[in-house]
């Protein structure tokens, strides 16, 4: 019988837990133009809702132009990516990212429809481009922490 060597085990355990946290902390930084370019997406998405009563035709093929560019995004950043991380496989460090992820997203469609409801679109467009691009920033600066901690952890 042969006797089972803990430190080996250890960094196997070590080396796995690399791997599985690789898609969270291996990646490329995003691109500059990422919170601008879905800033615009936002208030394009916005001003489309103004079209819902008299132009719904238009409405739907604009929809259906914002999906087109979502998916060719979501392609391309697969590929710059290399791997799309999951809410399933991350690393513990990376529940305070995934908290402010759900924060953000609540500030930005609680902040447009709020403008929207007090004001109008003139308002809700702006304030769609300035909330997406403000709370990219913030959540990317979260996701860094994170990965940055979990580095830390498996170094």
């Amino acid at each position: 019988m042969e006797s089972i060597d803990r430190e080996a085990l250890r960094e196997a355990h070590r080396a796995a837990e690399r791997a599985e946290a690789a898609p969270y902390i291996d990646y490329p930084p995003t691109p500059a133009w990422y919170p601008p370019a879905m800033g615009a997406w936002a208030t394009a998405y916005t001003l489309l809702l103004t079209l819902w009563e008299d132009h719904g035709w238009w409405l739907v093929l604009g929809m259906i132009g914002l999906a087109a560019l979502t998916g060719l995004f979501l392609g391309w950043y697969s590929h710059h990516h290399g791997a799309v991380p999951n809410l399933r496989h991350a690393p513990r460090e990376f529940r305070s990212a995934f908290a402010c992820y759900a924060v953000v997203v609540v500030s930005i469609v609680g902040s447009i429809a709020l403008s929207w409801w007090l004001v109008g679109p003139a308002l809700a467009a702006p304030v769609a481009f300035v909330a997406t691009v403000v709370g990219l920033v913030v959540y990317e600066r979260a996701f860094a922490s994170s990965a940055r901690r979990t580095r830390q952890r498996l170094a």
